[in-house]
């Protein structure tokens, strides 16, 4: 079997999300990507997973681009609406009558309408880049998995070690080296699972190799001393692969200990990066995080929480996760520039006046009567209309309730003191009175 078909099985070995085939596609291209960019670095001498990765974010970033435009545009149109759309969200300040709602959520529409946007298009740019943004963590994680000849370095020493039977003195190993979170997340390199092949353990085993440290390769020698020689070869090979500016991106930060080190600045450029990004998102969303109200305050909160998550994460997974995280928040804060620049060169109404020419080409292709100022206040004064008239049916069939049950109080009390046992009493007389009259009838 070539080394191919067993990177293919190399993926079989992950973790699946909900996205199923769409998540397998996605994967399968970003992988042939990935593996493209090292490749041609290879062919030039500087075959580097540290440079591979920068690359392969950039390459991404740009083609998701068009997704970061179209959210930042529904930002800019979010912050234009935001004046009225506080307004109505006032006019129907706690009435929580259906009526009111249903009037509310047409106004609503009507005025996404009116700026020529929708309610999901801030959401919709989001919700595609998600898979893609998963795809990549899995690519990054396991770079083996996509790229061949990365493979064969782990593979060489699968061989040396006796292939999938050395995964139980792999685990033992792993749980003296403190690599306890890698072997759960690679199922105990499937010795408690029956149901793996020979070559998914022998894969496994790859992924659990790709992990280790320059400190865990030479206690690897010396667990196996009769691969101990192909041991060191690979050992040396993957420290020429994965060391970038003299940091090792399997290892963890936080494995070096509390004491500051040169494996500091990747969680510390991903802090200060997410903190730029951020503040450059917040012009665009300044009618967002201005103000006390709720969505507010969540907003700045997000905006301090956010780069003091990235610190965290960041010290906590292996260094090669920490640099794709800079360069993902790097390329974000270059085109959140350019587009903070772009978006500035027109006016509010040439803004709008672009959204709402390029809303009545899509109705135009449906058949549908392009949108205009007085449409839309047609549809809003059409709404206030049916919840009034909804509102008033439902006042005058709460009125004549409360005079029905007014005239039975008043017809069965007619004799006795209101409340009195007497009045009860005449109540339950005059009640078989009137059903004995209707029966005799």
């Amino acid at each position: 079997m070539d080394s191919f078909s067993l990177v293919l099985l190399t993926k079989n070995t992950m973790n699946v999300p909900i996205f199923g085939p769409i998540w397998n596609l996605i994967v399968e291209i970003l992988g042939a990507i990935m593996n493209g960019i090292y490749i041609s670095l290879e062919n030039i001498g500087i075959g580097n997973i540290g440079l591979a990765i920068i690359i392969f974010t950039i390459v991404m970033r740009i083609i998701l681009f068009p997704t970061s435009f179209r959210q930042q545009k529904s930002s800019r149109m979010m912050q234009l609406m935001q004046p009225e759309m506080k307004a109505i969200q006032e006019k129907y300040k706690n009435k929580t009558d259906n009526a009111s709602m249903m009037a509310q959520q047409e106004e609503m529409k009507a005025l996404y309408e009116k700026y020529g946007t929708s309610m999901t298009s801030g959401c919709l740019p989001l919700l595609l880049q998600m898979p893609v943004i998963f795809a990549l963590y899995r690519i990054i994680m396991n770079i083996p998995a996509y790229v061949p000849s990365v493979y064969s370095i782990y593979e060489n020493v699968l061989n040396a070690i006796g292939g999938s039977s050395a995964a139980q003195k792999l685990v033992e190993f792993g749980t003296s080296n403190n690599l306890d979170g890698v072997l759960k997340q690679l199922h105990n390199l499937g010795i408690d699972n029956a149901d793996f092949t020979s070559e998914q353990v022998s894969n496994l085993i790859v992924d659990f190799l790709y992990k280790l440290n320059p400190v865990q390769w030479s206690n690897l020698a010396s667990t196996f001393p009769d691969a101990a020689d192909k041991i060191k070869v690979a050992a040396s090979q993957a420290e020429n692969i994965n060391n970038f500016l003299g940091i090792n991106l399997s290892t963890a930060p936080s494995s070096m200990g509390f004491v500051p080190n040169v494996y500091w600045i990747i969680p510390i450029l991903a802090g200060l990066f997410q903190y730029l990004s951020a503040k450059l998102m917040s012009t665009t969303n300044q009618a967002m995080t201005d103000g006390n109200d709720q969505s507010a305050q969540m907003m700045k909160s997000m905006n301090l929480m956010m780069p003091l998550m990235s610190v965290w994460f960041c010290f906590t997974f292996a260094s090669g996760i920490g640099l794709y995280w800079c360069a993902s928040s790097g390329v974000m804060i270059l085109q959140q520039l350019f587009l903070n620049n772009y978006f500035k060169k027109f006016s509010d109404k040439e803004l709008i006046e672009k959204s709402i020419a390029k809303a009545n080409a899509k109705r135009a292709k449906k058949g549908l009567a392009p949108i205009n100022e007085k449409t839309v206040e047609n549809r809003i004064m059409a709404a206030k209309q049916k919840a009034e008239a909804t509102e008033s049916n439902r006042l005058e069939v709460i009125a004549k309730q409360s005079a029905k049950t007014k005239e039975s109080i008043e017809y069965y009390n007619r004799n006795a003191k209101p409340g009195s046992l007497a009045s009860k009493a005449n109540m339950v007389q005059l009640y078989n009175e009137k059903n004995e009259k209707k029966n005799s009838k």
